[in-house]
């Protein structure tokens, strides 16, 4: 759960400008509106979303290394460093080739006097502030998306139970 909460919350939170933007425009941008790739790339950067692709990716990596580890204990501890090393040098030229996918994402659906708005809005002090404060917020926002899938399976775990006993016992429910 925890690993699919952290880049929910900041694709939520760092996305929200964009949304605002988009909201704006007509579903697919005619091409000589389309915005700048640099000027892409300028708003992905003022956002954090590599940052944020890459704190995804590497927890994803982790969760690799951790599979591995739990599937196959024979594996030395030093291979596991060694893979999640190696993976982690993949990273670096991954991300650029997957930001300039992104680039295009936004192209399509962008003009290019959105992305001049967002870039402004991304120079605002207080939105570098934001964009600044994600890794951290994203830590306390998943123990909040925590404590609800706790609450919520706390109050469903006795009606599960209840209907699973039901289901064994061969009555339908």
């Amino acid at each position: 759960m925890r690993r699919i909460l952290i880049p929910l919350a900041l694709c939520f939170c760092l996305a929200a400008p964009a949304q605002a933007a988009v909201s704006q425009t007509p579903k697919g941008v005619a091409p000589k509106d389309a915005p700048r790739l640099e000027d892409v790339l300028a708003y992905i950067d003022l956002f954090g979303y590599r940052e944020m692709m890459e704190l995804s990716v590497d927890r994803q990596l982790a969760a690799i290394v951790d599979f591995i580890r739990t599937q196959r204990e024979e594996v030395p501890p030093r291979s596991l460093e060694i893979i999640q090393q190696e993976l982690r040098k993949e990273l670096a030229g991954a991300t650029e080739r997957s930001l300039h996918d992104m680039a295009a994402v936004f192209q399509r659906h962008l003009t290019q006097a959105d992305v001049d708005f967002l870039i402004g809005v991304g120079r605002d002090p207080r939105m570098r502030k934001v964009v600044k404060l994600q890794p951290k917020l994203a830590v306390e926002l998943e123990k909040v998306g925590e404590g609800l899938a706790d609450d919520v399976y706390r109050r469903a775990a006795p009606r599960i139970e209840e209907r699973l006993k039901l289901l064994e016992g061969g009555e339908a429910i």
